[in-house]
């Protein structure tokens, strides 16, 4: 283990003033997918269940749709369980984590399963996972946001191929290009869906493509993908998969420190949560009910997730702070104008976001 292993990182409060909250069978929820994924044959594989059972899945699930139903909040734990192993024997580590010309083909063969749920299903438990859970996904929600769901997996693996080629390239992605693949690489586009699969909601394209509504989503998506990628800096240090978390693209973009990128990506959060936060009060009083609805997953998104990735062992292993110690009472960077990060400016753009 090197220096820069030993050496942990602890994540600085962040400014996150939104609701909390989470369903309250998340426990149940959570054995009920454990049971799932034993039998499909995941377990085979020594050390998996233990690896799942510690990223409490279920909880994370069950904090970004906390007004879920109890069914359909259990296709997306199912989902994310599932997600979890598929990145712990796939895409981060695996075999197949360093050889693309395995892992792409892999995944479009999985893609058929969730498009095509009436194909035959080979033994292979991540295929069988996918079929049954596009099966169940289509028996309870609106086939606009099961395609959102299927795309949003396309998008999710997409991503993943392209961090494996800068892996095995020993590239490292430009801030710029993270912004854009961070948050595919975090699967939010199917998150989006999955929630809405929970809770029972449709957001229809032409309100979703509207440019306020598109600004704020993605900065909530760009929240989600700093929390998450902060949390799991130490995690991802020792896989040595840092291209792959804005920490570490932002170190080697501006040649400094990890402990200086840290606090330079905490100041981002802070900055765009601050934009977040504008964004939502201009676009409420005129929204409709459902974009009202939608801005109010997006609040539980935002802080679900943090909330979950602040604690979880999958991330902390013993060395992760009190939870007293996640919140910031004020933010880090609240300035009003854009930072210099090609791709996220249009947000605070208010002439753009009005043209459109």
């Amino acid at each position: 283990m090197t220096t820069q292993q030993r050496s942990r990182v602890i994540v600085p409060p962040l400014y996150c003033p939104l609701p909390s909250a989470v369903h309250p069978d998340a426990a149940e929820i959570g054995e009920n997918s454990l049971e799932w994924l034993e039998r499909l044959g995941f377990f085979a594989q020594a050390g998996l269940r233990e690896s799942l059972v510690r990223t409490s899945a279920a909880e994370w699930a069950c904090r970004i749709a906390p007004r879920g139903s109890r069914h359909n909040l259990q296709i997306v734990s199912d989902w994310t369980h599932l997600g979890f192993a598929i990145d712990d024997c796939r895409f981060d580590a695996g075999d197949m984590a360093q050889q693309p010309q395995v892992l792409i083909p892999l995944t479009m063969r999985l893609m058929a399963h969730l498009d095509h749920p009436e194909a035959p299903v080979p033994d292979d438990p991540f295929a069988r996972g996918l079929r049954d859970l596009s099966v169940r996904a289509r028996e309870c929600a609106p086939a606009a946001v099961v395609r959102r769901w299927v795309e949003g997996n396309m998008e999710w693996f997409f991503a993943v191929a392209c961090l494996t080629a800068y892996r095995t390239s020993g590239a490292m992605p430009s801030l710029a290009d993270y912004v854009n693949l961070g948050p595919r690489d975090r699967a939010m586009k199917l998150t989006g869906a999955l929630i809405e699969l929970a809770e029972g909601t449709c957001l229809p394209d032409a309100e979703r493509e509207s440019a306020p509504v598109r600004a704020v989503t993605q900065a909530a998506n760009m929240l989600v993908t700093i929390g998450n990628d902060l949390f799991s800096l130490n995690r991802e240090s020792d896989q040595e998969v840092l291209e792959s978390n804005i920490v570490g693209v932002m170190q080697h973009e501006h040649a400094c420190t990890r402990e200086e990128a840290l606090h330079q990506v905490v100041a981002l959060h802070d900055r765009i949560m601050c934009r977040y936060l504008v964004l939502c009060e201009r676009i409420r009083p005129t929204a409709s009910d459902r974009v009202h609805r939608h801005l109010n997953q997006l609040d539980h998104l935002i802080r679900g997730n943090l909330e979950w990735s602040g604690r979880v062992s999958r991330y902390h292993d013993g060395d992760g702070r009190p939870p007293s110690s996640l919140w910031a009472m004020m933010p880090t960077d609240d300035r009003p104008t854009a930072p210099a990060v090609p791709g996220i400016a249009w947000w605070w753009d208010d002439r753009e976001l009005a043209q459109r």
